[in-house]
């Protein structure tokens, strides 16, 4: 059957060829081309057969098989209206009302701290959030498949930038080493916390590198381990346990993505406790921070020790915030970093649980649309990687909350997705936003392949 329609389209090129060539010029999506094509081609033989059974013969067959199609620009227009950029606006939309609610948050901080550090807290967000759009910008205009084509150099670059932050910091900051470009006039003075971004980045990198044709040399298990753990140690050695969660959890989401088998799972499990169990016996530092850490949460549990400071005090502060909240006033005994990772508390404690159902219906609403608007991208890539980046966001909000009430032995260092955010995590979150919109936008337009 694939000879005889491969001798008809031999037999009747000039005819077909010149209707398809004629619908392609006006197809705008040039990537779709070779896919339309088929498409166009495939249809015309139905026809064209059809016709033949009929009684026809083939050349009239052909002929009619192209009348039948209509204009060529007609047709062309009817592949535009699917095959066309799409925006995500009701993601936009969502990811602006939960600015403007982190703006109001941060006004009425300082409403009720007007001669602190906190006074500017707003116009300092509004002037973070500038090299965050211009990483969403720059996401947006390279694009998700740029990505798959540079992971191993992400990878490799945020692997190096780690390493020589852990032992070369620039900065200081509350007891964290931060990287920063010193010499530069615009980034002078500006610390980038490069160990915070990098789960997300290295995950990131490893979904692309894993997702490529079946001939990469890193699909083999392997390379694979090697890739995974590498990040683990360098975590483990600067103790910064929420990046290991967060990039433990996340590589989970990553390793289904694709399609690593229960086996090989099973054995990265057993790899990754192996080299965390080896970094806690030798690694003093670690040891005492994981001590300290778990035992607090142990105590905070039972109720029998001081617990996490964090915790109580945030505990406190929801029980007392009521439905309604107690406004402004009176919030200068709340936990530090009121416009930063503890904004949510002091929202809470502000405007009430009335205010954190609020919160939690907005985000809720942003990482749903995310991730729903994402089963229906074309592209297996894209779609993994507007499910991974939808699951990223909603990793870190349970870890932050599960930290802050207790569920969970990890407390500060993040707060919910770009609520109060300083200046790194705003520009990650920005850039990962996107990305994914990049993903949306070519969501018709990019053919699907076998990967």
């Amino acid at each position: 059957m694939q000879s005889d329609q491969e001798s008809r389209v031999t037999q009747h090129d000039s005819i077909l060829e010149k209707f398809v060539g004629e619908v392609l010029a006006h197809v705008k999506a040039k990537q779709m081309h070779n896919e339309i094509r088929a498409e166009l081609q495939d249809h015309l033989l139905n026809e064209i057969e059809y016709r033949m059974d009929q009684g026809m013969d083939e050349s009239s067959a052909a002929q009619q098989a192209v009348r039948n199609m209509g204009e060529p620009s007609v047709v062309a227009a009817q592949f535009n209206q699917v095959h066309r950029p799409k925006a995500p606006w009701k993601l936009w939309i969502s990811v602006l009302v939960w600015i403007s609610i982190c703006v109001l948050g941060l006004f009425a901080v300082q409403a009720g701290n007007p001669q602190d550090i906190y006074r500017l807290s707003a116009e300092g967000y509004a002037w973070r959030l500038v090299p965050g759009v211009v990483a969403f910008l720059f996401a947006f205009w390279v694009g998700y498949l740029k990505l798959q084509q540079e992971a191993a150099w992400i990878y490799g670059i945020t692997l190096c930038l780690n390493v020589y932050t852990v032992f070369f910091p620039v900065y200081i900051i509350n007891g964290y080493p931060q990287f920063g470009l010193k010499g530069i006039p615009i980034l002078d003075g500006i610390p980038i916390d490069i160990i915070y971004m990098s789960p997300y980045l290295y995950l990131l990198s490893l979904y692309s590198m894993w997702n490529r044709k079946p001939d990469s040399p890193y699909r083999s298990i392997l390379p694979k381990m090697v890739l995974f753990i590498l990040p683990i140690i360098v975590f483990l050695v600067n103790g910064n346990l929420l990046q290991v969660s967060t990039y433990l959890v996340g590589g989970i989401i990553v390793l289904k993505l694709v399609g690593v088998k229960r086996k090989n799972m099973a054995i990265a499990a057993g790899v990754t406790l192996l080299t965390g169990g080896i970094c806690y016996w030798f690694i003093e530092s670690l040891r005492f921070m994981a001590n300290r850490r778990f035992g607090g949460w142990f105590h905070s549990i039972w109720r029998d020790g001081d617990g996490g400071y964090t915790q109580k005090v945030a505990q406190q502060l929801f029980h007392e915030a009521g439905w309604f909240g107690n406004g402004v006033e009176n919030i200068r005994r709340l936990l530090p970093y009121l416009d930063s990772e503890n904004l949510t508390v002091t929202i809470v404690h502000m405007f009430g649980w009335a205010g954190g159902l609020v919160l939690i219906i907005c985000l809720g609403v942003i990482i749903v649309t995310m991730y729903n608007s994402a089963l229906l991208f074309r592209d297996p890539f894209a779609r993994g990687i507007g499910m991974w980046v939808s699951g990223m966001m909603g990793i870190q909000s349970l870890l932050y909350i599960g930290g802050i009430i207790g569920f969970v032995p990890m407390n500060g260092g993040a707060g919910l997705p770009l609520l109060g955010s300083d200046g790194s995590e705003i520009v990650l979150w920005m850039m990962l936003l996107g990305l994914y919109s990049s993903a949306y936008w070519k969501k018709d337009m990019v053919p699907v392949l076998n990967r």
